[in-house]
């Protein structure tokens, strides 16, 4: 296999064995031939490769001759399986007789448009040109081009003279940069201006591919067409009457594999890479082929960029000392994207955004994407029906054909046009820079951009349990960014945290002030020797104390690097302080248990810094009937209770620990803990099974056990909490139409649609929960400047705040002063005319949480899922309104 030479490098051509033989299927599909060998029925199929910059497009156009001698015996077997082929006689050894057509019959031509000639017909410049293009060589070039050019006038007659003068049965025909039609020069071309429809819609890629096609349906023309394009068919109903059939050409990203043996054999100044980076150990390492692996993608030239940029550094710092695997993995890391590839969305629009955040999210997960969703069908998203790889090139996505079926088994790839394959997204981690630059102030792209760059491996991506673990973690993200206290999140009701403030990680991010940091931190493992792991990035159990104290010490939501950790799915810290107004827990009870814990006061306690750690273990949509039961919940507190009680010395460093059980279905005896659909909360104490099967309680330091017991059920340490998460709670949390969308997302056989647009849904509800949140007046000042300035920013307020149940679980005040401060039970005699006192006092206290800010947003649903009767709801309705207008009219009165 041939080298390629590139500013100092030289690197081996990788083969494609694959992408050749999809080409020659394609080929074979353009002319079938029935069983003596008669052709029949002629569709052109072009071979088309619209995949992003740097995947290695032209590469294999430019060579294809060289990848069929590099295959020669695959493409023997292949031929011969068979038995026949276009322009081969049938008969013995027509496998040997095809090959060598291929290789010495065939006229190689290359064209790249963005060098077209120029005329007013592009049938006639595209012959003329592939005639030049194809006698260049010849010694008697120009004597042999006018015989053929005579013969323009029949593209048949035309194609004929010219293998005839050349000696050839086959025409390779490769066009490289069609996303070049779209450009001035193209325009000049009478043949191109194309409309389709009632409505004029030029189209010239449509216009492209009529005139391609009079050329493809000739014996015997091989075609390859690349470039990146979003608008090859930009409707539906283009693709279903488009004479050529497009062949998707499947280029993947290097494996890790290919990656080890690309580095391996490439040399810089005629210097080994491997000796040049590790002077010691010139055979490299295999956590550097996988840190290059991890960061490029395995896209071709970004794998090519990250190697000259690591050599051109050593060579400036001169070294004798083999650098340690964190030194090499943060001047990896620093290398920016080549500003020339990097493609990101033009217009921050909320379609845009969610689009682009939503397609990060199904690269993340391994959405198998179904390629006649692709060249053959059509996803809806927005105004117009668009191709999903049209829609990935628009963003900067690759894609690799996918390996594996959604069970997670083996499949053999398909190189027949016209049977279904998939792919799965790529967005090299290199890409991410200008997107986390360009995208921060915008909470869900932050979020996902954070877990996106920070874990670089995953066990099983495409599991429920992981899919709903970056979901549900998604959710919590960014409704903690416009929250005032934990307890506006309905999984954190009635426990110790429900009324601490939040006041995590504060910085100016666009509009917004709290960023609840997001971090990956190790894994916890049964199985690690030792305690700390540096290569895998994994603490042992019995490790909690240096995890705490190098991973945990500052406030945030964090996610293990690996989903088959022996610890909770997320973690939280938050820390109360006492400037923060804060209330440990629910009630009074709660500050006497912890009083008689530490031999405190209740007002110590309240004065005090205290830390809370919280463990939830997700257990959604991967259980089997009947659901998580009693033996669940105390393995749960086993693995994160029970080792961080004993290890972190919760009484001396004021840490409280919480166990949150958050599941779709659990068992009966479960649920009927569940009172009231609230959360079944169990503060620190022993809890045993009677023989009736209830759950009987009795304090920590007890020495007697109560009667008629059997055993002990869970034994929750001092300073510690545990929180089963109702299913309502975990609805409200999600909201009740995503909750029902997330039912298909996780159903036994979904499609990759059936679960992207729930998370599309979520991404854009999320979005325009940031106009909701914040003050309008302030959020209209600031688009009105940005809009002055001529800033490509979302312009919030253009947007239409629909009133659906996917709008996120509440809106709520702006600050917690401003909702605090609302007198609740005056509005709902005064406005609402409620006269019985508990009913006052309870409708009180479960919309204690709203502001008038949030009035705009209350609606029917939303005060039906926070405990108001149906029949009441009408009468809040209107004193909402009432309220409204007394507050505009006053308003009026001042200004006057």
């Amino acid at each position: 296999m041939r080298r390629i030479h590139l500013a100092g490098l030289e690197y081996p051509l990788v083969n494609r064995e694959s992408a050749i033989l999809q080409v020659l299927n394609a080929f074979e599909a353009t002319y079938p031939s029935d069983s003596e060998g008669v052709i029949q029925g002629q569709r052109p199929n072009v071979c088309y490769a619209p995949q992003m910059y740097g995947s290695g497009k032209s590469t294999f156009g430019e060579n294809f001759q060289t990848f069929l001698l590099a295959n020669k015996d695959s493409l023997l077997r292949y031929l011969n399986m068979n038995n026949m082929f276009p322009g081969v006689a049938r008969g013995e050894n027509v496998g040997e007789r095809a090959l060598d057509a291929l290789l010495n019959e065939t006229l190689y031509v290359k064209l790249n448009l963005v060098e077209v000639p120029n005329g007013t017909s592009f049938r006639t410049t595209l012959l003329k040109w592939i005639s030049e293009e194809a006698l260049a060589e010849f010694p008697n070039g120009s004597e042999l081009l006018s015989q053929v050019l005579y013969c323009m006038n029949s593209c048949e007659e035309w194609l004929q003279k010219l293998l005839q003068v050349t000696q050839k049965r086959y025409l390779y025909l490769f066009i490289d940069e069609i996303g070049a039609l779209e450009g001035f020069e193209f325009s000049k071309f009478e043949d191109l201006i194309y409309s389709y429809g009632p409505t004029p819609v030029h189209n010239i890629y449509r216009a492209f591919f009529r005139v391609l096609s009079s050329l493809l349906v000739r014996p015997f023309v091989i075609c390859v067409v690349a470039g990146r394009s979003d608008a090859i068919i930009t409707r539906q109903r283009d693709a279903s009457i488009s004479r050529v059939r497009l062949s998707f050409l499947r280029l993947d990203p290097f494996s890790e594999e290919t990656v080890k043996f690309f580095i391996q054999n490439t040399t810089y100044h005629n210097e080994s890479i491997l000796k040049l980076l590790f002077p010691n150990h010139p055979e490299g390492h295999d956590w550097f082929f996988k840190q290059i692996h991890s960061y490029t993608g395995g896209v071709p030239y970004y794998v090519v960029y990250v190697l000259k940029k690591l050599c051109e550094t050593c060579r400036i710092v001169s070294r004798s000392i083999d650098p340690s695997e964190d030194e090499i993995q943060s001047r990896i890391e620093q290398i920016p994207p080549d500003s020339s590839l990097s493609v990101r969305p033009s217009h921050r629009t909320p379609e845009a955004m969610t689009t682009f955040t939503a397609m990060l999210l199904a690269s993340m997960l391994e959405f198998r994407i179904p390629m006649e969703e692709t060249l053959l069908g059509g996803v809806s998203m927005g105004l117009d029906s668009k191709y999903v790889l049209d829609i990935a090139n628009h963003f900067g996505f690759y894609y690799e054909n996918c390996s594996k079926n959604e069970h997670g088994e083996e499949i053999e790839a398909s190189f027949n046009p016209i049977e279904q394959t998939f792919v799965k997204l790529v967005f090299p981690k290199i890409a991410l820079k200008y997107i986390e630059i360009e995208c921060w102030d915008v909470p869900p792209i932050r979020f996902i951009c954070s877990l996106f760059s920070s874990i670089s491996r995953f066990d099983s991506p495409s599991s429920r349990g992981f899919k709903f673990e970056i979901i549900f973690t998604l959710i919590l993200y960014v409704r903690w960014c416009f929250c005032s206290r934990l307890g506006e999140l309905s999984l954190f009701r009635h426990s110790l945290v429900e009324d601490i403030p939040i006041k995590v990680g504060r910085r100016v991010l666009g509009e917004f002030e709290k960023d609840p940091i997001l971090k990956c931190v190790p894994a916890l493992s049964s199985t690690v020797v030792g305690i700390h792991s540096a290569s895998e990035e994994t603490y042992h159990v019995s490790a909690w104390k240096p995890l705490f104290e190098t991973w945990l010490s500052n406030d945030g939501i964090f996610i293990p690097t690996r989903q088959n950790s022996s610890g909770p799915d997320v973690l939280i810290r938050v820390t109360q302080t006492s400037d923060n107004s804060i209330l440990i827990g629910q009630d009074a009870s709660s500050v006497e248990q912890i009083s008689m814990e530490t031999e405190t006061s209740a007002s110590d306690i309240l004065n005090k810094r205290r830390i809370y750690l919280i463990g939830i273990a997700l257990k959604c949509y991967q259980m089997s009937s009947p659901g998580v039961g009693r033996s669940m919940i105390k393995a749960e507190c086993a693995k994160f209770l029970h080792p961080v009680a004993s290890q972190l010395d919760l009484e001396n460093h004021n840490i409280m620990a919480i166990q949150f059980i958050v599941s779709n279905k659990y068992t009966a005896e479960v649920s009927k803990q569940l009172s009231d659909s609230q959360n079944w909360v169990l503060d620190s104490g022993i809890y045993y099974e009677d023989h009736n099967n209830h759950i009987v309680s009795s304090p920590i330091n007890s020495a007697t056990k109560p009667q008629n017991t059997r055993e002990e059920w869970l034994w929750i340490p001092p300073h510690c909490q545990v929180v089963v998460c109702s299913t309502s709670s975990l609805k409200s949390f999600l909201g009740c139409k995503a909750s029902e969308d997330l039912d298909r997302v996780f159903g036994d056989h979904p499609l990759w649609l059936d679960q992207l647009r729930p998370l599309s849904n979520l991404l854009e509800n999320s979005l325009i929960d940031l106009l909701s949140r914040a003050p309008f007046e302030q959020s209209s000042e600031r688009n009105i400047q940005s809009m002055e300035r001529g800033n490509p920013v979302m312009n919030w307020n253009v947007m239409q705040v629909e009133e659906e149940d996917t709008r996120g679980e509440q809106r709520v005040a702006a600050s917690s002063s401003l909702s605090s401060s609302f007198d609740w039970n005056t509005f709902l005699r005064e406005y609402c005319h409620f006269t019985e006192a508990p009913l006052i006092e309870r409708y009180a206290h479960q919309l204690r949480l709203f502001s008038p800010l949030s009035f705009p947003y209350l609606n029917d649903t939303r005060l039906s899922r926070y405990g108001i009767a149906p029949q009441d709801i009408p009468l809040i309705v209107d004193g909402i309104h009432e309220f409204l207008e007394q507050q505009s009219m006053n308003v009026d009165l001042v200004e006057r």
